[in-house]
Formats: structure tokens, C-alpha cells, sequence
């Protein structure tokens, strides 16, 4: 069975760009060797991920993440399963250019999400919105 789970969560260092690159290639690579299919975003100081994949899988993955002390106040906006996967691959980006296009950005990754239900898109798409909507430009 297929099961996606979307959170957000705060940094509890501030990391240069360098850590925070080198951070966001090494979780690619693992999450991709682990058939983890998913969206992760870093922007200021805050993270935001969808995971998606084998349920044993993405619990598990998630359980680790909530233990993990490079961050705090992690929160789960959806958690559910899911009747078919959705997602090409892991995507990660480090938000760190103030002169992004919003519309297109969250277009880009609401794109994503597309093979999903229509009311699991709604759901990543207004949390997307939101923290996007929240970076200081």
C-alpha cells in the first residue's frame, strides 16, 4: 500500500548555504535508493516535505524524522493512504533566491502532486501556499 505524508518543521541551527546543500543531496540520494519518492524544501530556516511511498517505508522514514535533532516543531499537515503513487522521483530545493515567482513556483510543485486525489492536491497545494507565502522577500 501506497501512503503519503506532508510536514513542516523549523531548522535548529542556522546552516550556510554549503550545509544545507550538501543536507538536502544527501537526503535526495538516500530517499531515492529507498524507492522514497517525495518534494523537500528548504527556505529559511524551515523545512517543507512530502513523502511518498511504500507505507512500512514512509513511517518509518517519518518516525526518523521526528527524532532527528538537526529540527524542531515538526508537524504533520496530511497523512494518508494513497491508491496509486503520484510522484516521479525526490525533488529538493533550497529556496534561497529572492527573486522567485511565486505563481510559477508553487504551479511547479503542485504539478508534482498531480497523480494524487484531487483532495490530497488541494491539501499540498494550500500548505505549499502557505509556506512559500511565508518567506520574507
Amino acid at each position: 500500500m501506497q501512503h503519503a505524508i506532508c510536514y513542516i518543521s523549523t531548522a535548529t541551527s542556522q546552516f550556510n548555504n554549503q550545509e544545507i546543500e550538501n543536507l538536502l543531496a544527501e537526503w535526495r540520494e538516500k530517499n531515492s535508493n529507498t524507492d522514497i519518492k517525495g518534494i523537500l524544501l528548504f527556505s529559511e530556516g524551515h523545512f517543507f516535505q512530502v513523502l511518498e511511498g511504500e507505507k512500512e517505508k514512509v513511517l518509518a522514514l517519518y518516525y526518523s524524522i521526528m527524532e532527528d535533532p538537526r529540527h524542531t516543531n515538526v508537524i504533520q499537515v496530511m497523512g494518508k493512504d494513497v491508491s496509486r503513487g503520484s510522484l516521479d522521483g525526490y525533488v529538493v530545493e533550497h529556496l534561497k533566491t529572492p527573486g522567485f515567482s511565486r505563481p510559477n513556483l508553487i504551479r511547479k510543485y503542485c504539478e508534482s502532486v498531480k497523480g494524487m486525489d484531487p483532495q490530497t492536491q488541494q491539501q499540498i497545494r494550500e500548505i505549499l501556499d502557505s509556506f512559500i507565502d511565508t518567506r520574507s522577500l
